[in-house]
């Protein structure tokens, strides 16, 4: 191989090189960031026709750019609850304010304690673009979860 096709093959491959790592940085640029709020501890309550009381922690976290028909950004919710009731429900509330344009809101969601880290609920909103305070509460006694991410 002359020097003039090894210097070209050189060239070849680490301009391959610099153009694979430009796309891997944009797209993981591009990815949904997780923002772990505080977790909500509280209990929940058996089927409305039946007696039951469980308790335990929900652990919450904020994603920006998450679009979906239901809004572009969202909570996840994973459960960690005990009870000697087969049914765990839990209601709760996520209120929200975008601290740069003003704009609140609310979203209910419902979910059922047992179904724990391989099943999160998604609360999905769309608060606008912006600095976003985040307050989750349940319908029950609870230590509500707060935090704060950037909305897209």
């Amino acid at each position: 191989m002359s020097a003039r096709t090894k210097f070209a093959a050189r060239t070849m491959v680490i301009g391959a090189v610099a153009a694979a790592s430009a796309i891997a940085a944009s797209a993981t640029a591009a990815a949904a960031t997780p923002v772990p709020l505080s977790p909500i501890y509280t209990i929940g309550h058996g089927a409305p026709s039946g007696p039951g009381i469980c308790a335990g922690s929900i652990d919450a976290t904020a994603y920006a750019d998450t679009p979906s028909e239901y809004g572009t950004n969202s909570v996840s919710l994973i459960t960690h609850f005990f009870s000697l009731t087969p049914i765990c429900l839990i209601e709760g509330t996520l209120t929200w304010h975008n601290l740069d344009t003003g704009a609140t809101g609310t979203k209910g969601w419902a979910l059922s304690g047992h179904d724990g880290p391989g099943a999160p609920t998604a609360v999905y909103f769309t608060p606008g673009a912006g600095k976003v305070d985040i307050q989750i509460t349940t319908t029950t006694p609870n230590i509500p979860s707060r935090g704060q991410f950037t909305a897209t």
